[in-house]
């Protein structure tokens, strides 16, 4: 495991792995580290990449468009290559994600860890053993996407009868697009994600840090705290103040 401090490139293979893991993957690289580069590849002309075009906005990733000119050529593939080995030359990583289920990128993964590049693969289950292996860590997107949905809390049956459907009159002007409050415990489930995977109490500034990388429009005033410790739930979470006003947070033993 890295120590969460790496700078990463992901390199994403639209037309080999499917749109809805994008949520899942987004939050898992966040205990890598950060992501500076996001691209996708593929041709998204056609109908079958439409999910991949509705999230571009919403992950900040760049589309990279390559038509495939010769039939039975992957020109997918070869871009994606060509990118990685430009963005690897530039100096400005430390770490790839290659999101993509095939088998051809295991060279690519080789070539990479030959220039000290920590290589995450990300991948569906059917991917070959020979990519999963030469990568430095593979995560499966079943899985992945698996806890992320695990963490979401349904709503019990008192919050359902609590929320009534609201009457619109007919002289009702059109609702102005307001900013929605992320979920107290979506944030703190991910919270929880993180610092399972510390061995020792955690640097709250730090975790701030990550919070910010998966939800950036996160403030902890609109929540009624006043300082960021205050917004953790003393259920969960312990809070230990060191020296020179440093704050340090671990999961509480249960």
């Amino acid at each position: 495991m890295t120590n969460g401090n790496l700078t990463i490139a992901l390199l994403i293979d639209s037309e080999n792995v499917s749109a809805k893991y994008m949520s899942a993957l987004d939050k898992e690289l966040i205990l890598f580290g950060k992501v500076t580069y996001k691209r996708m590849y593929g041709d998204f002309t056609g109908e079958e990449s439409k999910a991949w075009k509705t999230i571009v906005n919403d992950y900040s990733i760049t589309p990279v468009q390559q038509f495939s000119y010769t039939k039975g050529k992957n020109a997918t593939d070869s871009k994606m290559i060509i990118d990685a080995m430009d963005i690897l030359y530039s100096g400005n990583i430390n770490g790839v994600c290659l999101m993509s289920s095939d088998s051809d990128f295991t060279g690519l993964a080789k070539r990479l860890k030959e220039s000290n590049i920590f290589v995450i693969g990300a991948g569906e289950k059917k991917t070959p053993s020979s990519f999963v292996k030469v990568c430095d860590r593979f995560l499966y997107l079943e899985d992945i996407a698996g806890k992320d949905s695990a963490q979401k809390k349904k709503p019990s049956a008192a919050e359902k009868k609590e929320e009534k459907p609201k009457k619109k009159t007919k002289k009702e002007a059109p609702a102005a697009e307001e900013s929605v409050l992320i979920p107290k415990e979506d944030i703190e489930n991910f919270a929880v994600h993180i610092l399972e995977g510390q061995e020792e109490k955690g640097s709250l500034e730090w975790l701030i840090s990550k919070i910010y990388q998966a939800y950036p429009q996160f403030d902890f005033k609109a929540y009624g705290a006043k300082k960021s410790y205050e917004f953790f739930s003393k259920e969960k979470f312990e809070i230990e103040k060191g020296k020179e006003s440093n704050m340090f947070i671990k999961l509480k033993e249960t």
